[in-house]
């Protein structure tokens, strides 16, 4: 077979923009009595980009007016009926865009708009808003009400009291539509914040990218069309280049044909007070940057309101009191994503009323939050792409009779931030590999089927995050991280071979699981109707996890519910725990797996021991490549061996970790550290072993364990060591549907030494292009903010960074 190695994608089709002059005398009304205002403003706009720069000035109303027609050749049965993407800045009024045409399509013809949008906090800020302005036939479902809840506003969409109806994308794609709509005609489907379905932005949201396929099918599966129109504050046009925005939202979102409308990023009403941070005698980087930051807040917390963006969410309020006066504490707040919902609602309340005049922020801050008088934005440092910076300098003055200033204190060493948020949670190019091995062997596990159903948590130990208490955290993360990593691979093979050599699709919800008695029998009795026994396992059971939270704790919302009975905690006195069924295949004898764990062992106590007495417990890579060599094992492989086996434990309920590891100075090697104790817990896998590690050579063992159980564990570093084969199915994680089209070219790419992701070496690429860009754009205080607003509409036009650059540097 012919691989095409970094192939050249098909351009989508556009569609010619046919723009009504006006629109309907009905949509001016519902302005009017719905919004109170009198007329629509102006959206300026690019002709056509692929000939220039030449704008042209739209109303919003004729934007509406295109909307709806598409929707009504939709409803007519008309077979060409066109796909809308929009990039318009921030404080343009994007969201009246699609509720205006929602509102009219409601009204006139009982039709459904169904609004897919990321952030739950976006979600209820527009909700309420259109409930405080009088408009009732609005609601919205996530995974934070309560199943009566729910159930209540899916009874109000089904019988025509809602026509603007929000959904995560997560909870969409986790049932059949009937379930939220019944027989509810779907006019029209928004996508809004569509930039999070590109796959090399920070903002990438998975769930987006499986949105595309399962809106075609469910066109199919319904019998009838309907637009989806798409929208966006921030993209990127470049057709030619890897950092493209706006063809791969179409392409990911199978929106042709598609009619594309791309704003003028230029905000004129923001300025720039950019300065370069000198360090005095003596000070170091994080002295310097806190004494810079400390004066900017004093100055702004004197007459100004004031978003503060701070790359990282663990120490931000330690942080905050030191930039500011003990006497200005009350003026000031934090915001991150861990803070509590109402906490951070009520924050944002006091931000808009005006009792808070600054807030220190990570990016968790601003995504739909419509405050219209913020006057400045500071960057402590940069943290995600040159995209994500433009969106949230964007969030100053969307007033327009106010002037905002975008400002930092620029130097070089402020990249460190962005390198650390960009590693956390990376995907590495050998982790590609492990993930497609593992795939492989899930596979060969489930009988070679064509289509199976695999946990992500089949993956856990090629990605090893650290563990945490909060196990939906944990597992939340894991499926972000173990579904980028299969789509990566799919689109990746897609592109090589120009078809689909395997399919992923999501599975969300799960409807049934696995749990444990931990009570003798006082959960099953008490939840006996849920509940069936697994034959032959002292107090496990498949339980129907969907009728038991809908039928006996509707007040609970799904992931209280999950995260009670992960815990244990559902019912006072009945306690049970989810396990997963991991389901084994010996490759060896039991006897000669045991040998060849115990003369691994062996070698590495010898080895850890040695580094105890000689070196404080310090060894490097040469050490382990010496030790993992005589056991079939490379660097890499020993690497992820070790690490999986001592580090990020958790023990009697505390974190433990018996090894560390730290990057060498001036190299990509690591330098480890080990400590007292890592014998007894081999010792203790030692004797596990013997307990539960039993068969001859091709003998498949069923376990029922918990994902942080030392048994799991265990079955992981003998995967590792091509001992045995398994997989799992429950245990709390999601699942994906896989189809393998081609099993025979996977393996093959699966068993050699030469796949590399093609995708992952350009966001790669892409990555180390924004520094340069922040670089250039910080490190250069002679441009003005007419020249900077330039170059930002350059790079958002398709220039690239060297040419750039060239054009810049002799302003």
């Amino acid at each position: 077979m012919n691989v095409q190695e970094a192939t050249t994608r098909r351009l989508p089709d556009l569609k010619e923009r046919h723009l009504p002059e006006n629109c309907r005398e009905t949509i001016n009304t519902i302005l009017k009595e719905t919004y109170g205002y009198e007329q629509f403003r102006h959206l300026e706009i690019y002709d056509d980009l692929s000939k220039g720069k030449e704008k042209l000035c739209i109303s919003q109303g004729q934007l509406i007016e295109n909307v709806i027609l598409e929707a009504e050749k939709a409803w007519k049965s008309e077979t060409q009926v066109d796909n809308i993407l929009l990039t318009a800045p921030t404080g343009s009024g994007k969201s009246l865009l699609f509720q205006l045409p929602a509102i009219y399509l409601g009204k006139e013809y009982n039709l459904l708009t169904i609004v897919v949008s990321p952030l739950k906090a976006l979600i209820v800020d527009q909700v309420e808003s259109l409930q405080e302005l009088g408009y009732a036939r609005v609601a919205y479902a996530s995974s934070d009400l309560s199943p009566e809840q729910k159930m209540e506003v899916y009874r109000q969409v089904r019988e025509g009291e809602i026509d603007l109806f929000y959904l995560s994308p997560e909870l969409l794609l986790s049932y059949d539509i009937k379930h939220f709509v019944g027989e509810r005609r779907i006019g029209l489907v928004v996508v809004d914040e569509a930039h999070t379905v590109t796959t090399w932005g920070k903002e990438f949201r998975v769930d987006y990218w499986f949105l595309g396929r399962y809106l075609t099918a469910l066109k199919q599966t319904l019998g009838y069309n309907f637009p989806l129109f798409a929208l966006t504050a921030t993209a990127v046009w470049n057709p030619k280049g890897g950092n493209d925005m706006i063809f791969e939202t179409i392409r990911s979102l199978q929106m042709e044909p598609c009619v594309l409308y791309v704003g003028t990023v230029k905000r004129r009403n923001i300025g720039f007070d950019i300065r370069q941070m000198e360090m005095e005698d003596g000070e170091t980087y994080d002295k310097a940057k806190q004494r810079v930051v400390a004066a900017r807040v004093e100055d702004f917390l004197d007459g100004h309101k004031t978003l503060l963006y701070y790359p990282f969410a663990g120490g931000i309020d330690m942080r905050l009191k030191t930039w500011v006066k003990p006497a200005d504490w009350r003026l000031v707040a934090s915001y991150y994503g861990k803070k509590e919902k109402e906490q951070k609602a009520a924050i944002v309340q006091e931000f808009k009323e005006g009792t808070k005049k600054l807030i220190v922020a990570t990016k968790a801050f601003g995504m739909g939050v419509d405050i219209s008088d913020i006057d400045r934005v500071y960057h402590v440092a940069p943290s995600s792409t040159f995209v994500d910076y433009i969106q949230e300098i964007g969030r100053a003055a969307r007033d327009t009779e106010i002037h905002g200033i975008a400002a930092t204190d620029y130097h070089e060493r402020d990249f460190y931030y962005m390198k650390r948020l960009h590693q956390t949670g990376n995907i590495a190019q050998e982790q590609l590999v492990l993930i497609l091995r593992k795939l492989m062997e899930v596979y060969r596990m489930k009988g070679e089927k064509p289509e199976i159903m695999v946990s992500l948590s089949d993956f856990e130990f090629v990605v090893k995050l650290p563990r945490t208490k909060n196990k939906l955290e944990y597992e939340a993360e894991l499926g972000q991280l173990i579904k980028t990593a299969l789509l990566w691979l799919e689109d990746d093979l897609m592109q090589r071979y120009g078809r689909h050599l395997l399919e992923i699709s999501p599975k969300n919800l799960l409807t049934e699981g696995y749990v444990q008695d931990k009570t003798g029998d006082v959960f099953a009795r008490e939840f006996h109707s849920y509940l069936t026994k697994v034959e032959g396992e002292d107090g496990v059971y498949v339980v129907r996890l969907e009728a038991l939270w809908e039928e006996r704790f509707p007040e609970l919302g799904y992931k209280e519910f999950k995260q009670k009975l992960n815990n244990g905690t559902l019912r006072e006195g009945a306690r049970a725990v989810s396990v997963g069924k991991h389901e084994v295949l010996l490759k060896e004898d039991a006897t000669v797996i045991r040998e060849r764990m115990d003369a691994l062992f062996k070698s590495l106590t010898t080895m850890l021991k040695t580094a105890l007495i000689k070196s404080k417990g310090r060894f490097d890579e040469e050490e382990l490549r010496t030790v993992f060599a005589e056991h079939g094992m490379d660097v890499r492989s020993a690497k992820r061996f070790i690490g999986s086996l001592l580090e990020s434990r958790t023990e009697e309920g505390r974190s433990v970790s018996y090894i560390s590891s730290v990057k060498k100075k001036d190299s990509n090697e690591l330098s480890f550290t080990v400590t007292k104790g890592f014998d007894l817990l081999l010792s203790r896998y030692q004797k596990l072993f013997s307990q539960r590690i039993v068969g001859s050579k091709g003998d498949r063992l069923l376990f029922y364990c918990t994902p942080f159980s030392d048994l799991n564990m265990l079955l992981n570093l003998l995967s590792m060591l091509d001992c045995l084969s398994f997989s799992v199915e429950g245990g709390g994680t999601p699942c994906v549907f896989v189809r393998f089209n081609d099993p025979e070219t996977l393996q093959e790419l699966a068993l050699g030494d030469d796949y590399r992701n093609l995708i992952l070496d350009t966001n790669e690429q892409i990555f180390q292009e924004q520094i340069d860009l922040f670089s250039f754009f910080f490190g250069t205080d002679k441009l003005t903010d007419e020249q900077r607003w330039d170059f930002i509409e350059d790079y958002f036009t398709g220039m690239g960074v060297d040419d750039l650059k060239k054009k810049f540097v002799s302003l």
